[in-house]
């Protein structure tokens, strides 16, 4: 049963490992949402949580970082907050699923304090890939709406899904796997706390003696 555990630990650590990681790259991709304008084929403008950006196809990126964090749109501060809340969710159920992984004995050897941990690891993990799945599709769906918006002339050029946002629904759909492949585990594989015994009685036989009187 450990040697199971350890496998569905393993599996579970691997499938989050590369959803923090995406999570991680979508934050810093400067291509939440694209627009190529029809006026000007050879550019290609992004907007990231962090910066605009313009790329030429015969010349350099050009990037221009946000100034300030008030004036910024609402979705855009919900984004950044929810995406470095997710990195640091990522990195605690990272960090408590190697802690509490029944292959590793450096960190504790008591069973239920590694249980506990591993658990801990599974529920980051589900927070994170929330976290990470609720801005990317709110994103989405305030662009998608945007482009159908009928109000819009249809000859303008409208924002398109970017690169960060499939990276992010990647990253968040392998932390809520790994999640919850780790707490199913060790909910299923976990020993009981202790079995009752029940020992047969024993019976004492009377001894009789014979006693002499002098």
């Amino acid at each position: 049963m450990r040697s199971r555990l350890c496998i569905y630990q393993c599996v579970a650590f691997f499938l989050s490992l590369p959803g923090w990681m995406c999570c991680l790259v979508a934050t810093v991709l400067p291509q939440w949402l694209i627009k190529n304008p029809d006026l000007v084929q050879t550019e290609t403008f992004s907007i990231g949580i962090w910066e605009t950006c313009v790329a030429q196809d015969d010349g350099p990126v050009q990037c221009k970082r946000y100034t300030g964090l008030l004036d910024l749109p609402e979705d855009i501060q919900l984004t950044r907050i929810l995406m470095c809340l997710s990195i640091a969710l990522g990195l605690l159920g990272l960090l408590s699923s190697l802690s509490g992984s029944a292959s590793t004995t450096c960190f504790s050897d008591n069973e239920t304090s590694k249980w506990r941990l591993a658990v801990s690891g599974g529920v980051f993990f589900l927070l994170a890939g929330v976290t990470t799945l609720t801005p990317v599709s709110y994103m989405a769906h305030v662009t998608v709406v945007n482009f159908w918006d009928a109000a819009v002339p249809s000859f303008v050029p409208r924002w398109e899904f970017g690169p960060a946002l499939f990276v992010g629904w990647v990253g968040g759909f392998l932390l809520l796997s790994g999640g919850l492949l780790l707490i199913t585990s060790q909910c299923c594989f976990r020993k009981p706390k202790g079995s009752i015994q029940l020992k047969s009685p024993t019976v004492k036989r009377a001894s009789w003696y014979k006693t002499e009187y002098v």
